[in-house]
């Protein structure tokens, strides 16, 4: 073993195939490629599944949300990891100790950009002191993990992170599932992502309110029922209703299938950590219109179109020179396939692997 503990306890929560929770298993999955002492020590919940390979450390979880709790964590995780690992790998931002060797992955600082929409208001007094103590642990780690440059020059301006401790290793794209399931008829293209308010759904909708034809929105995504009303009225209020179909949360399978038979995939962010958004689609062979910011313009290089986050009228162009254009949209599926080939859960385990070896140091 490296001497590491790495939190796998994002695992078991609810979205344990999203968000952080997919993070961590593409690790897991590619870690058990490493010789075994390469491999962390895992920590888990109890009545967590151990993942095969791994040794682990489990423990008690708490009922509440940690960040509505008085920071217990920091001593605790110490406790638990006396005698049983020199480093940990915080992996998750309510969970990242205060002293001791810590490698904290930082995925992003979008709350810290646009405060307004995650941090500011009376009912989020507790999300707001989490979130700032997430920033000053961040800044305290011996090492942290930034998946993008765009992110780690987040982490030093906004959190305060010495630029000397940060290392950016980039992530992958999970394989691809076997497409199986039905696709609306006719053209269409793909919205696949949340609706918070980075994610910038809106414009996709007002996108495909501006285009000529018959071209259609196929808009998939684990949305709450106030957020997805948000966006339904929107579409009404452009008289685009009829032109959008509501998937909402589909399985890998049916979202592989979506994406197999779309003219193109949207990904209109105001911002990203990483552009996993880009290289999954790319990776699947889907021509890919996404914002001009430098998180996705990390991941897709020149294999994607770049357009302006703010502006629907140039995505509804390219949504119609797309359509009307085969040969462009099978020389942008050739360049995105080879561009996301460029990335593989097996190097960012190695360079995670680095950071532990670095940290113990």
């Amino acid at each position: 073993m490296t001497g590491a503990m790495l939190d796998a306890t994002p695992l078991a929560a609810a979205h344990g195939l999203r968000g952080i929770g997919a993070v961590v298993r593409g690790l897991l999955d590619a870690f058990r490629a490493l010789p075994e002492d390469r491999r962390p020590m895992l920590l888990l919940r109890r009545g967590q599944e151990a993942p095969r390979g791994f040794a682990a450390r489990v423990v008690l979880w708490p009922r509440w949300q940690p960040y509505r709790a008085p920071d217990p964590w920091p001593p605790w995780v110490e406790r638990r990891l006396r005698g049983a690992a020199g480093v940990f790998h915080a992996t998750q931002p309510s969970l990242v100790p205060s002293g001791g060797r810590v490698v904290a992955t930082c995925y992003d600082m979008i709350p810290a950009r646009f405060p307004a929409w995650f941090l500011h208001g009376p009912g989020r007094v507790a999300e707001r002191r989490a979130y700032r103590r997430f920033a000053r642990r961040l800044a305290g780690a011996t090492l942290v993990w930034a998946i993008s440059e765009e992110t780690r020059r987040d982490a030093v301006r906004l959190a305060g992170v010495d630029d000397g401790r940060v290392r950016v290793v980039p992530l992958a794209p999970a394989p691809l599932a076997r497409p199986e399931g039905a696709v609306p008829d006719g053209s269409y293209v793909l919205f696949a992502g949340g609706s918070e308010p980075h994610k910038n759904a809106t414009l996709a909708i007002e996108a495909i309110a501006q285009t000529r034809g018959a071209v259609r929105l196929a808009m998939v995504g684990a949305w709450s029922p106030r957020r997805a009303e948000r966006l339904r009225r929107r579409a009404r209020g452009l008289d685009a209703a009829e032109r959008v179909e509501w998937l909402g949360w589909v399985p890998p399978g049916r979202l592989a299938a979506l994406r197999a038979g779309a003219v193109a995939a949207l990904v209109p962010s105001w911002a990203e950590g990483f552009g996993l958004p880009v290289l999954e689609a790319m990776q699947a062979g889907l021509p890919t219109l996404a914002s001009d910011v430098p998180a996705l313009r990390e991941a897709g290089g020149d294999a994607a179109i770049y357009l302006p986050p703010g502006r629907p009228e140039p995505w509804a162009r390219a949504i119609e020179r797309l359509t009307e254009d085969g040969t462009e949209r099978e020389r942008l599926a050739t360049a995105g396939r080879v561009r996301a080939d460029l990335f593989s859960w097996e190097a960012t385990a190695r360079g995670v692997a680095e950071l532990y070896e670095e940290a113990a140091s």
